[in-house]
Parts: C-alpha cells; sequence; structure tokens
C-alpha cells in the first residue's frame, strides 16, 4: 500500500505546483519502475515497452484528430446551430445535460471535447463559474460508460469476465441510470425557458450530421475511428471551404505537445502498474487485513482507476485481480462485477489526470482542483447507490 500512497501523493504535489499532468503521470511511472526494479535493466526495458507501445502512438493520433474535429466543429457555426436547435425541442437546461449524453454514446477518448463548446455556447452570456461548466460538461459526457456496448472497455470487461457485451450492459445498466439521476444535482447551466421557434427536426439533423456519420461509421461499417474522424474533417473542409490557417491552427490544437507527453504519461503510468504488479500487491493487502470482499472489489478497480484516469487500465489491470472473489460464498458473481464497474468508474471519475477532465478544464479555464470538489458529491453518491443496488440485487 506504501507504493501506492506515495505514488499518489508525488502526482498530487506535482500538479499543485503547476508541473504539467503528462510529465507528473511520466515521474510517477519512473518512481513505480525505481521503487520495484531498481535503475537495472527490468527498469529501463519498461521504460523502452511503454515508450514503443503501439497503442500509445495510436491513442495520440486518435485524441489529436478528434481535437481537430471539436475545434472544426465549431469553427464552421455546427455548435450555434446545434444548441439553438435543441432549444426548441428542450429548455437550455436539458440541453446542457442532453447534447453531453448525446455525445457520450460516441466512444471516443478526450470526447468531451466535443460537447465543451456546447455547453459554452448555452452559458455564453451567464456568470457562470468555469468549475461549474466543467463539471456537467464532464459529468453528463461520461453516464453511458459502463452500460453503452459500442464502448472498447465493456467489450474488454466482457472478455475479462468470460460473459457476452449485452450481459455486461445489464448488470451495469444501474450504474448509468443512477449517473443520470444524481447528475440532475448539477443545476444553474442555461435557463429554464424553452424557445418559441418553431420545431424544425430537418434542421437539428443537419447540426448533428457530423456526429452522426462517424457514430453510422462505426456502428454500420466498423471504421476505426481514426479514418472516420479524418474523413468528416475533410469533408467539412471541403463543404465550408475551411482556410488553411484554421486547419493549421486546429492541427497545432490537436497535436500540441503538452497533449502527447499526457497520453504517454498516461500510457505509461498504466503499463508501470501492470508490470510492476502494485494493484496485485494492494489486493493482497487488503486481504491480509480481513477486508469485506465486497469492498476489495469495489476498492482496487477505484485505485486503478483514480491513479491512471484510464477505464482500460481499472479493467485491465484491476478486474483479474479481483476475479477470483466473484461467484464464491463471499460476493456474488454480478454483485462483484456491479462493485468492480462502479468502484473503477467512480475512480477514473474522480482522477486529476484523467483525459477528459484535463482538456475540458483547461477549455473552460476551470480550477482542477475545485473541479473535483464539485464532483465529488455526485461520486460518492453514486458509490453509495451502485453499492446498495448490488446488495439489494444481487446479494
Amino acid at each position: 500500500m506504501i507504493p501506492l500512497l506515495l505514488l499518489f501523493l508525488l502526482i498530487i504535489i506535482l500538479i499543485r505546483v503547476k508541473v504539467p499532468i503528462g510529465f507528473a503521470l511520466l515521474a510517477g511511472a519512473l518512481f513505480l519502475g525505481i521503487w520495484s526494479f531498481g535503475v537495472g535493466k527490468d527498469f529501463w526495458d519498461l521504460l523502452y515497452r511503454s515508450f514503443i507501445n503501439l497503442e500509445s502512438w495510436r491513442l495520440v493520433v486518435t485524441v489529436a484528430v478528434i481535437l481537430m474535429f471539436a475545434n472544426l466543429f465549431e469553427a464552421t457555426g455546427f455548435v450555434s446551430s446545434m444548441v439553438s436547435s435543441l432549444k426548441t425541442f428542450l429548455s437550455p437546461r436539458w440541453v446542457a445535460r442532453a447534447a453531453p449524453a448525446i455525445i457520450g454514446l460516441l466512444p471516443m477518448p478526450g470526447g468531451a471535447m466535443v460537447s465543451a463548446p456546447i455547453v459554452r455556447e448555452i452559458a455564453r452570456d451567464s456568470d457562470l463559474k468555469p468549475e461549474l461548466l466543467t463539471a456537467a460538461n464532464y459529468w453528463w459526457r461520461h453516464v453511458w460508460e459502463a452500460t453503452w456496448p459500442l464502448y472498447p472497455s465493456i467489450i474488454l470487461a466482457a472478455a475479462v469476465l468470460g460473459i457476452s457485451v449485452w450481459d455486461v450492459a445489464m448488470i451495469n445498466f444501474p450504474i448509468s441510470l443512477t449517473c443520470i439521476v444524481v447528475g440532475l444535482s448539477i443545476r444553474g447551466v442555461g435557463d429554464k425557458t424553452r424557445s418559441r421557434n418553431k420545431k424544425d427536426p430537418l434542421r437539428l439533423l443537419k447540426s448533428l450530421w457530423p456526429i452522426l456519420f462517424i457514430v453510422l461509421l462505426g456502428l454500420i461499417l466498423n471504421v476505426d475511428l481514426i479514418f472516420s474522424v479524418v474523413f468528416v474533417i475533410a469533408v467539412l473542409s471541403w463543404r465550408y471551404h475551411i482556410r488553411g490557417l484554421v486547419l493549421k491552427a486546429a492541427f497545432k490544437k490537436g497535436f500540441s505537445p503538452n497533449i502527447i507527453v499526457l497520453i504517454f504519461g498516461v500510457m505509461t503510468l498504466m503499463y508501470a502498474m501492470e508490470k510492476t504488479g502494485t494493484a496485485g500487491l494492494f489486493y493482497g493487502e487488503l486481504l491480509e487485513m480481513a477486508v469485506p470482499a465486497s469492498l476489495v472489489a469495489f476498492a482496487v478497480p477505484f485505485v486503478v482507476g483514480l491513479l491512471t484516469g484510464v477505464t482500460a487500465a481499472y479493467i485491465g489491470v484491476g478486474f483479474p485481480i479481483v476475479l477470483p472473489l466473484m461467484g464464491t460464498e463471499m460476493l456474488s458473481f454480478k454483485a462483484g462485477t456491479l462493485l468492480a464497474f462502479a468502484g473503477g468508474f467512480m475512480g477514473v471519475m474522480a482522477s486529476p489526470v484523467h483525459l477528459c477532465l484535463v482538456l475540458t478544464k483547461d477549455y473552460f479555464g476551470a480550477s482542477l482542483g475545485k473541479t473535483i470538489l464539485r464532483l465529488l458529491p455526485l461520486i460518492i453518491l453514486t458509490s453509495c447507490i451502485s453499492w446498495a443496488l448490488a446488495a439489494i440485487f444481487h446479494a
């Protein structure tokens, strides 16, 4: 447990003294490597393999093109058109909730950046604190993450647990439902008055087509997210005669050095936690302390999610560790699955290094600490309700 505590303290201290989060994560990975291996062959092998990891490079490109798309989506007027169209169907307050949730059906790293311009547009003439806008956009963007079958994390979990994707979705549905109900407590973003303009479904569809097209390419044709986003960027550039300067600015925001370092920091720390066995040691210590099986199933994925901010990490690293507890006299399989997902998901949502949180707090100019403080009551409440539901329905 000591390495995890020191790791968390190191990352938090570095962030507090204004070290870029990507470098703070890299420092955390170096700390874990040196703590476990010293400065020997295994340590250098860990760094080398994390650097050449194709998944890391793929994630860099994916996030970069998504950020480009988000910038162009706003620059071409789609955001303002979508907001004004949605306001004829819903009040601005509900638009601020529905738009991020709809975009949340599109599995993409840093996807909260696509809905962030919509939330900002709704709050344009208000004096709302940036932390409130960040928290609202961030929370509603992620309400489907534990359930929506298109998320790679759900597919990965199904493989680890040995059940179908639909079984995972059904077991976890209470988590998404709880997130939606709890999210209603985020108030004040937008007013309650719906626009009196005539409802125009066609205009709404036109404002949504770039996002819908990306979703459909993935759903129907199984096109890789990178290619579908690049294709939509190309169509937008051609159709709306986007100038080279605008494209260049969007490219620079997408492929900024800070973003690249951040992603490598996340992936390197995840790889270091896996290779050093740190999460496994934490699991063993909890069992030695006679901690209840339900708490272990929740705590291990929570800690992995909190430290890495990556859903794949708590599933790939945390789930195999707690899996032996599930389906035993101590903990039913369904209860263990729901608790492990709730723990990991809430850990990721509370993580100061979660990519969506880092990107959107920068976008709104919010304080990271104050934003997390706004999110904590929602995270605690969702965790408690999920725990109660696991006890009631899957005892």
